[in-house]
């Protein structure tokens, strides 16, 4: 240990006093700030060795405080990588240099010492402990140009990975895709990105997608010889034979992955890809050669305590195994380390975890959109009121859904909880948007057809209540119906929609008032929204009747008007 403290402080002197000539406030200092940082990020010790009066020569000190959490930061990200583990150098330096930041208050720097700070935990299996920081430097991100940020790539890349961990991929992707705009396109950077969205797909069972990246990450990787990332390929590129039924190519490809990152002293990419051979061969009842990849890899995790998810999933697999084996003496033992295991990840990164923090962040994110709704409000005092209500109603229903995952879901409805939220959301801000411009049929033609897709959504999780606890099942048989009427045009919406109709069409209105005596109001609701575009379904759907009802009312117009029924339906 003292020698690494040695090593660790002739690598970090240098690095307080170049800094001192790179302001963060200009583009062009920080331009040469990032480079800066990315250089003693991956220099040697030789490079460093340089007296300090050349640089208090050269270079005078223009932020000092700047400089030193930069410092902190580097630091404590060098004691992390180089022990491989949570440790209490790296925690004391993030938080000196997380509160002076909060004090200094330049943006930028907050959330680049946030999402350093926010990945030494993720890293770790701390994901409660890594949501806040992450929570945070996304909110900033999401309302800031990602140019101006420091080390956009490492900043936008250590987001995207926390949040596609806690199944939050939109987020992941839109992150993925900016720190992309960054990179050289045959950069390692690059290349690791390109993987890392094919990932973000896969997760998603997105499988087209997903080869297309990995593809494209295997053929950069491969010719510009990084043969680590172009292992990794490989072994996403088997994921996608395994989902598809190709197991003996899968397993190839495994193989080949494995090899080249024992060359490369890869040993985690070694360890993972072991994992996942493991299960074929279980598949296969392959159970020599499934042990001996197993235990190879739960070596490699068993002095890792950040990696207890890896070792429980790995235990889990090897309890299959001495039930196949019929080892009731190593099942046993098994078994116990998987319930120890399990208490540990229940706490840190387990998939309860996971879930908890998907639905907190959700909340956080609706936070943040209200804080954003709440400040147009100031500049815009025609509806300040209807803002004020949506604001209560998205914060309650908020409230109401945590309580709902807390007190009465077991853990199989929570991503029917969350599914139901996000659809709430999306009314509430479709509901917004047609409020928020100006009214016309083009914006509600574009407001209904959002509305149908939402009522599509909440009729596949209607036929997911079967799959859910009877206890619960009534209750959220309710939530939805509710949710569901809520979407149907009401007799006030109706009316607001023929007004704004006869205003923008009032040649077509006249037209059939003159030409079509004796329609009902029913029968407009169907013309006049099919006029706008909806077919049959969409309408049903809108009104809240069935399609052969739609289809029976038109059929009764037909048989009325049959000379000039294709003036007003072109049938659908």
């Amino acid at each position: 240990m003292q020698a690494l403290s040695s090593f660790l402080r002739v690598f970090f002197i240098p690095i307080f006093y170049i800094l001192f000539t790179y302001p963060i406030e200009a583009n062009t200092s920080r331009e040469s700030l990032n480079k800066s940082i990315e250089s003693y990020r991956n220099c040697n010790l030789h490079c460093l060795e340089i007296p300090f009066s050349d640089f208090s020569a050269r270079h005078p000190s223009e932020s000092p405080q700047i400089l030193k959490i930069i410092h902190q930061v580097l630091l404590a990200e060098k004691y992390s990588t180089t022990l491989d583990q949570k440790n209490n150098q790296s925690e004391i330096l993030y938080n000196k240099a997380y509160q002076a930041a909060t004090i200094l208050n330049k943006l930028e720097l907050s959330i680049w010492v946030q999402s350093h700070f926010g990945f030494y935990y993720y890293r770790n299996g701390q994901l409660p402990k890594a949501l806040p920081f992450f929570l945070n430097s996304s909110k900033y991100i999401d309302q800031n140009v990602t140019k101006n940020l420091i080390e956009p790539i490492e900043v936008l890349k250590k987001n995207a990975f926390f949040f596609g961990y806690i199944e939050d991929y939109k987020k992941a992707e839109h992150y993925l895709t900016e720190a992309l705009k960054h990179c050289n396109n045959e950069s390692k950077q690059y290349i690791e990105i390109l993987n890392n969205l094919g990932m973000n797909h896969l997760k998603q069972q997105q499988l087209v997608q997903a080869e297309d990246y990995f593809l494209k990450a295997r053929e950069l990787a491969l010719k510009n010889g990084q043969e680590v990332l172009y292992a990794k390929t490989l072994g996403e590129l088997a994921q996608i034979c395994i989902a598809r039924n190709d197991y003996a190519k899968a397993k190839a490809l495994y193989i080949e992955d494995i090899a080249i990152s024992k060359k490369n002293k890869s040993d985690r990419n070694t360890m993972y890809a072991q994992i996942q051979l493991g299960k074929i061969h279980l598949k296969e009842a392959q159970l020599d050669s499934a042990n001996l990849v197993l235990r190879a890899a739960k070596d490699y995790v068993f002095a890792k305590p950040y990696l207890a998810s890896t070792q429980f999933e790995i235990t889990q697999l090897l309890i299959d195994w001495a039930v196949l084996k019929k080892n009731v003496k190593a099942e046993l033992h098994f078994r116990r380390s998987a319930d120890s295991l399990r208490d540990i990840i229940a706490k840190t990164d387990g998939q309860v975890v996971v879930d908890q923090l998907n639905i907190q962040a959700q909340k956080e994110k609706i936070k943040s959109q209200l804080e954003s709704e709440q400040n147009k409000l100031e500049k815009a005092s025609l509806v300040q009121n209807t803002w004020i209500s949506i604001s209560v109603l998205l914060f309650i229903i908020a409230l109401l859904l945590l309580l709902i995952y807390h007190r009465k879901l077991k853990a199989q409805g929570l991503a029917f909880e969350r599914n139901i939220l996000l659809l709430q959301l999306e009314k509430i801000q479709s509901d917004n948007k047609l409020h928020e411009t100006q009214t016309t049929l083009s914006s509600y033609q574009v407001y209904l057809s959002e509305k149908n897709q939402q009522l599509t959504k909440l009729e596949r999780e209607f036929k997911k209540l079967k799959s859910l606890p009877r206890i619960n099942a009534k209750i959220k048989a309710n939530n939805l119906q509710q949710l569901l009427d809520s979407h149907l045009m009401t007799k006030e919406n109706w009316l607001e929609f023929k007004k704004l109709f006869i205003a923008e069409q009032t040649d077509y209105y006249d037209y059939l008032m003159e030409n079509f005596p004796g329609l009902t109001e029913a029968n407009l609701r169907i013309i006049l929204l099919q006029k706008l575009g909806l077919k049959n379904l969409e309408t049903a759907q809108i009104l809240g009747i069935t399609i052969e009802a739609v289809k029976k009312s038109k059929q009764r117009l037909k048989k009325r008007y049959e000379e000039n029924y294709s003036e007003i339906f072109n049938d659908q």
